[in-house]
């Protein structure tokens, strides 16, 4: 696995959101999709201010790491309007690991290895207090894609 590090500025993200843990990932995730590319609400987003094609899969962990939040959205501007069940996260600014998968990659074996074999042997560390982390399709969501993972220099 080839890894980058790029530091990128803050950006926001709309979308739809579900919480979900493992046990229920892949029920959860499936309906947030369906939910998503139903209705016209990929539109609705796209225009919003901002709004650019590419689809953002983003978590982050609730209180005690019990659960997550998993948000399908687009990036748009800060100053976008979330339409009605939407939000809007804003990501800080970070140095992050990044790594490019085919859409063939089983994604969930992609996470594994990138978060915990292929940042450590670059000497970075998941920067747990930027919190959030995600994926990156820019063409479909049944493609190749790209994980994102804000990271810190260890200090092993």
């Amino acid at each position: 696995m080839r890894l980058e590090i790029v530091k990128r500025d803050g950006f926001c993200i709309c979308g739809y959101a579900v919480e979900t843990n493992a046990a229920n990932n892949d029920a959860d995730l499936s309906q947030l999709f369906a939910y998503f590319f139903s209705e016209d609400r990929e539109k609705s987003l796209l225009d919003l201010t901002g709004g650019k094609k590419g689809y953002y899969g983003l978590s982050w962990y609730t209180a005690g790491h019990e659960s997550y939040y998993y948000l399908l959205g687009i990036e748009v501007a800060a100053d976008a309007q979330p339409p009605d069940g939407a939000i809007l996260k804003v990501i800080p600014p970070a140095e992050f690991a990044v790594a490019r998968f085919s859409a063939e990659d089983d994604i969930m074996k992609a996470w594994t290895e990138f978060f915990y074999a292929a940042i450590p042997a670059e000497g970075y560390a998941p920067d747990e207090g930027h919190g959030y982390y995600f994926e990156f399709y820019p063409e479909d969501v049944h493609a190749n894609y790209e994980l994102w993972t804000p990271v810190v220099r260890s200090n092993a």
